[in-house]
């Protein structure tokens, strides 16, 4: 059973990334899944959001 709901806005982003996005989309949620697992309480610092991001 899965713990998460996909969303409809989510299913139509994703079915919009090119190809080699969704690969690094992929990547990025192994990469995600990696440290929730290892718990070393820091994302890597490639997930971390960069500071003044602004906000959607």
């Amino acid at each position: 059973m899965p713990t998460y709901e996909t969303l409809p806005r989510f299913t139509t982003d994703l079915d919009r990334l090119t190809p080699a996005q969704r690969h690094r989309f992929r990547q990025a949620v192994h990469a995600f899944v990696d440290d929730l697992r290892t718990g070393r309480g820091r994302f890597r610092a490639g997930l971390r959001e960069p500071r003044g991001f602004p906000e959607s």
